[in-house]
């Protein structure tokens, strides 16, 4: 069986590394060609090949080069050949690290797979105090795993209309985050004049589930707007792709949502311009198909 601090460890290096890894390629210049970045395709790097960087999302990174800082793997492998020389960390997160003799790895190397998670679960239900920390983890990941599929979803199945959105938010930031603050201070009292009143407690499962849709869309819009910002500023040669900038936002705002003191605050701010630009959007629409009546 797999030690709870070892797996709630596995958690804190895995946070510590996506953290800094972002930090880094978000104060990298966009002359930068030297970070590799893909999403649903494998990566190789050659023997004779440098990197500083790479980050690969749903697929399997092979290393025989050098790879100056880190490699992260998110829903992959990661394999190491002998001749391979990492000389930061190496994160895998829903996949194995496969060392070849002769690999050589000068950081942490943090393996986060279904074995810690089953060993997490199995000590959690025999009531070990440390399983609860690595518990609550695993649910926060679990919660986030549901916002990604959805975001892929949305960005996949209607991309124009995520598009719109996000426009909708870079165009009345203030306005939507003045619109999501002021409705989210008085979603508390609302449903407790649906609770007193007698209509109004039927009314509440359907309430509560087109808020809890609409924070969600509002928050994949906003990472999506955050997603083309940063890739933008990084690659001139960057071409709009709805998949790519949700993806890398949604991922930027789980590494910042990591950040001591302020994480929670950066999330809280996407949560609530999202959802402002949400309604500010759903009131567009209304009051243009009114005034064209």
């Amino acid at each position: 069986m797999i030690p709870m601090c070892y797996v709630n460890d596995s958690m804190t290096k895995a946070k510590t590394i996506i953290v800094a890894f972002f930090i880094v390629l978000l104060t990298a210049t966009t002359a930068d060609a030297k970070s590799i970045i893909r999403i649903g395709r494998d990566a190789t790097i050659a023997e004779n090949q440098i990197i500083k960087n790479i980050v690969i999302l749903g697929g399997q990174i092979t290393v025989s080069g050098l790879v100056e800082n880190n490699v992260i793997a998110l829903g992959g492998s990661i394999v190491l050949t002998g001749k391979s020389v990492v000389r930061g960390n190496v994160l895998c997160l829903g996949g194995v690290v496969v060392r070849g003799s002769g690999s050589q790895v000068f950081g942490k190397i943090t393996e986060i797979n279904s074995s810690n998670i089953t060993a997490t679960l199995r000590s959690f239900f025999l009531g070990e105090d440390d399983a609860w920390s690595a518990v609550l983890n695993i649910i926060f990941l679990f919660f986030q795993g549901i916002i990604f599929v959805l975001a892929m979803l949305l960005a996949f199945l209607s991309p124009n209309s995520l598009t719109t959105l996000k426009n909708s938010i870079q165009n009345n930031k203030m306005k939507s985050f003045l619109w999501g603050m002021l409705i989210t201070a008085s979603i508390t009292p609302f449903f407790i004049f649906l609770v007193i009143s007698v209509i109004g407690i039927y009314l509440i499962p359907l309430l509560f589930i087109a808020l809890v849709a609409a924070f969600m869309l509002g928050y994949i819009a906003a990472a999506n707007l955050l997603g083309d910002y940063v890739l933008s500023g990084m690659f001139s040669s960057h071409k709009k792709s709805p998949v790519k900038e949700t993806v890398s936002g949604l991922i930027l705002l789980l590494a910042l949502g990591w950040l001591p003191y302020v994480g929670w605050l950066i999330k809280i701010i996407a949560l609530t311009i999202g959802f402002g630009g949400v309604l500010l959007l759903m009131f567009g629409h209304r009051h243009r198909r009114q005034a064209s009546a």
